[in-house]
């Protein structure tokens, strides 16, 4: 088949969408099938497509645009694997004469940024949602509406929200795990002086200020416990308050923050650290768990995304609630006293191999993608509805 993909991300973000793209654009075309992108720029380190530039984020020109990449690349099918909903309600009426899909990963007010407040969870996510309340609406709106005829998303807990906003046609398709260098569970549970990791982007979203709020209780234990927060700054006020937040709780000796760390040196701090933490308040699946379940014994996240998913029937995994500061010390306090087979990791990435496999994510894909047209659907829908049983879920 001919597929093209359209993207509203830069292609010089890092990880998120881009890095899925990359994934599916390599298996896709593993598969034989014949691909095409429609980004900003041509993705580093993706081969065996064609780029086709388009504006973003998506413009008022974005269905012109869209449009000509069609009429240049002919495919058979189109796959938006991100877009915002101005962009989706444009293109809606252009793909209309085509068979195509929607990815969602997030849907607003989840995962947007607010830069005020970071000290009151409350306040801030209760503004964020006044904020974004249009753009909630909008959702809704391109979701009952019936101009989408299917959507894609990434785990449980981004069904929910779509069906939530009456959304219909939902297939979940995780992504896919992919193994890296494991080490022996053992080499670094050193409890004198252990290191914590969270990598992420630098935005109240993913938590990291949750991690600082539990240090005090967890260096009362070991006075030389480090925690390093890696990730691309998407936030200076959150970057500013990580760093307010470590002074007044005395801890900011033992804080290290790194945005925009090189990729080598992101893997080699995988490799020594002690656990991993990802304290995500909103994820739609989160990678960077599952780069760091590759390579990490023991891990602590959150129970968003596909993280509990990921985690389930894993001794050297603690999945705890957003926004815990609490439950976060005592996961870590609890691995840091586990003994694991030294083989855990590589247990670990057979048994993610199978259920978080690229071959079942291009498969998926592939089942989509050869589904025959649904008829156009344009009646309002009601705030809940059950996701296709055509597929599996996860």
């Amino acid at each position: 088949m001919r597929i093209l993909i359209v993207s509203d991300v830069s292609s010089h973000m890092r990880g998120g969408v881009p890095t899925e793209t990359r994934s599916l654009i390599r298996g896709l075309s593993e598969s034989g099938h014949i691909v095409a992108l429609a980004s900003d720029a041509p993705l580093e380190g993706a081969e065996g497509y064609q780029h086709l530039p388009i504006t973003t984020p998506a413009g008022p020109s974005i269905a012109d645009e869209v449009g000509r990449a069609i009429n240049s690349f002919r495919p058979d099918f189109v796959h938006v694997i991100c877009m915002s909903s101005v962009g989706v309600t444009k293109l809606a009426t252009l793909l209309r004469a085509h068979r195509w899909a929607l990815t969602v990963h997030s849907i607003p007010p989840h995962e947007r940024k607010l830069t005020w407040w970071h000290d009151d969870e409350h306040v801030h996510y209760g503004v964020r949602a006044v904020r974004f309340f249009a753009n909630s609406l909008a959702w809704r709106w391109v979701f009952r509406s019936g101009r989408v005829p299917q959507i894609i998303v990434h785990s449980q807990y981004v069904e929910d929200i779509v069906l939530n906003y009456g959304g219909r046609e939902v297939v979940s398709i995780p992504l896919p795990f992919e193994a890296g260098s494991p080490r022996q569970a053992d080499d670094t549970s050193d409890t004198e002086a252990p290191l914590l990791l969270s990598v992420g982007g630098l935005a109240h979203t993913k938590g990291q200020h949750d991690v600082l709020k539990a240090m005090p209780a967890l260096l009362s234990q070991f006075p030389d416990l480090r925690y390093q927060a890696i990730g691309e700054i998407r936030d200076h006020s959150y970057l500013a308050y990580l760093h307010a937040l470590a002074r007044r709780l005395k801890i900011d000796a033992h804080v290290d923050i790194t945005p925009d760390l090189p990729h080598a040196e992101k893997e080699a701090a995988l490799a020594r650290c002690s656990v991993y933490v990802q304290p995500s308040h909103e994820e739609g699946f989160c990678l960077a768990y599952a780069e760091a379940a590759a390579v990490v014994p023991r891990l602590v996240g959150t129970n968003t995304g596909a993280i509990a998913a990921m985690s389930r029937g894993d001794d050297g995994a603690r999945v705890v609630p957003v926004r815990q500061p609490k439950a976060i010390a005592s996961a870590v306090v609890e691995l840091l006293g586990a003994r694991l087979p030294a083989d855990h990791v590589a247990e670990r990435a057979r048994r993610l191999c199978k259920s978080f496999s690229l071959v079942g994510y291009i498969k998926a894909h592939e089942a989509l993608y050869a589904r025959p047209p649904l008829a156009p659907r344009l009646a309002p829908v009601s705030l809940r509805a059950s996701p296709s049983s055509q597929f599996a879920k996860p």
